[in-house]
């Protein structure tokens, strides 16, 4: 089935053509720059056609020619991208949301698309059943009977049923009326970038995104007016409604000295672990079952571990004793235990239905103190050439910071010590004041510290109190 619709006009009437259209390669994108086939745009933020909110009707309204409200963001009239509606499907597809169009489909509909001036390009709506969406500027009702004539491409790929797009009952496509072209998002991208590219404005990256149809900035703790002069760079033939930012202000850092520890006596800290939201390490380390819990979420989990077991795209995922480890409002998480090893995935709601949101595997979690907005982690260890001795009331530490941050020296960043001596242990924490902005991720250097002690060590143990229970500090290479 083919279907059009108007994304600039809420309620507008739709065409519903004969079978329908489809296809994007890997992932949720298409219209690259390069005019290839399969870029994943989900990982280049720029914004669709229209400049509004999403309609009734799952299409986004325009706002005027002169943009946004005036005052936007910081007065400067953008609007954070985060409040531009994605233009959505109104029409469900048929596709898990983990699975692809084949690549001959995808390829007809960019090969009809980039023919034309008008083109707003195309992109994969996974949140209802992975509609084609496909935005043009002018007729959409002619290229909704254009596109559903078409065969799929046989250049990128094989293709074995060369049944038109538009008689496949396999396949979705909604075609949608946008107010930019690809082209003129791509032609306003390069003007704003050559405007502010040596300008010290924060601005950390610049895309387009056709889901948004907007030219994307991130743009990560602008000066003062930094905002003003992104505006200023705009080109006026297409007013400040082409433009979204994507804004990050890094949180200050808490002032005066470092006091995260929390209570040693207390059995059942607030910790974090999974990417689940804080609470207690008893209900964060509670694992229930799959077949224990009944919730909507489970059950998209299962049909989900069901299909790869036939479909294993885009990557395996393991069989075996899954369990929740998290229940939120918005969000589910599940984990499987594999030893030091570990799967784990995730189900999200959107709007009324819960959907698969990922997978992925890594170490086992070690649950972990929060702490306060403004600080990052950092690894402890033991200093291999200074290794502390019983009659020691001096201990040396090597300190090395997680995040990315270019390799930089700690320095003043570095927060901490905070020491707390028992009988059986001494436990320290440290923390650091992140990179304020991008950052490249090479090794970072450790930072020597000395911790002088109330009396000699003894017989107890360094320990490395953001983690519960404590995590023994060893002279592991940092």
């Amino acid at each position: 089935m083919v279907r059009r619709t108007d994304g600039r006009v809420p309620n507008t009437r739709r065409l519903l053509a004969a079978g329908l259209l489809a296809a994007v390669l890997a992932g949720c994108g298409g219209g690259s720059r390069d005019g290839g086939i399969g870029d994943d745009l989900s990982s280049v933020r720029t914004e669709a056609a229209t400049s509004g909110t999403a309609s009734t009707d799952g299409a986004a309204a325009a706002t005027s020619a002169d943009g946004p409200d005036a005052t936007g963001i910081d007065g400067s009239g953008l609007e954070d991208c985060d409040d531009v509606a994605m233009i959505t499907a109104s029409v469900q597809g048929p596709l898990r949301r983990t699975q692809n169009y084949p690549s001959g489909l995808q390829g007809a509909v960019w090969q009809y698309g980039s023919q034309f001036d008008t083109y707003g390009g195309y992109w994969l709506d996974r949140d209802n059943g992975g509609t084609i969406m496909v935005g043009f500027t002018d007729d959409i009702e002619q290229h909704t009977a254009a596109l559903s004539a078409l065969p799929p491409s046989t250049e990128y790929g094989d293709v074995e049923d060369m049944t038109p797009l538009g008689q496949r009952d396999d396949l979705v496509l909604e075609v949608v009326q946008v107010t930019f072209s690809e082209r003129e998002l791509m032609a306003a991208e390069g003007r704003i970038s050559r405007a502010t590219w040596d300008q010290e404005l924060g601005i950390y990256g610049y895309g387009i995104d056709v889901k948004r149809n907007r030219v994307n900035l991130v743009v990560e703790n602008p000066p003062p007016g930094a905002l003003a002069e992104i505006a200023a760079s705009v080109p006026p033939k297409f007013g400040l409604g082409v433009v979204c930012v994507e804004l990050t202000i890094t949180a200050p850092p808490p002032t005066g000295t470092l006091q995260v520890l929390p209570d040693l006596r207390d059995p059942d800290p607030i910790v974090a672990c999974w990417g689940a939201p804080p609470k207690p390490y008893s209900e964060l380390t509670a694992w229930q079952p799959i077949d224990e819990v009944d919730h909507p979420a489970v059950d998209v989990f299962r049909d989900e571990l069901e299909a790869r077991q036939s479909d294993p795209s885009p990557r395996p995922l393991s069989q075996g004793d899954w369990a929740v480890v998290h229940i939120g409002e918005d969000l589910v998480r599940f984990v499987l235990d594999g030893g030091e090893w570990q799967e784990e995935a995730a189900v999200e709601r959107r709007g009324d239905r819960w959907l698969w949101a990922g997978e992925g595997s890594g170490p086992r979690c070690e649950p972990a103190v929060v702490l306060p907005e403004g600080l990052g982690r950092v690894e402890v260890h033991l200093d291999p050439d200074n290794l502390p001795g019983p009659d020691d009331v001096e201990i040396t530490l090597l300190v090395t910071e997680q995040g990315c941050a270019s390799g930089r020296e700690m320095g003043d960043a570095l927060r901490g010590p905070e020491v707390v001596e028992t009988a059986e242990a001494v436990v320290v924490a440290f923390a650091v004041v992140p990179v304020a902005g991008a950052a490249n991720c090479p090794d970072n250097p450790p930072t020597s510290v000395t911790i002088t002690l109330s009396e000699p060590l003894g017989d107890r143990a360094i320990r490395d109190g953001l983690y519960f229970p404590p995590k023994t500090v060893t002279t592991e290479s940092p």
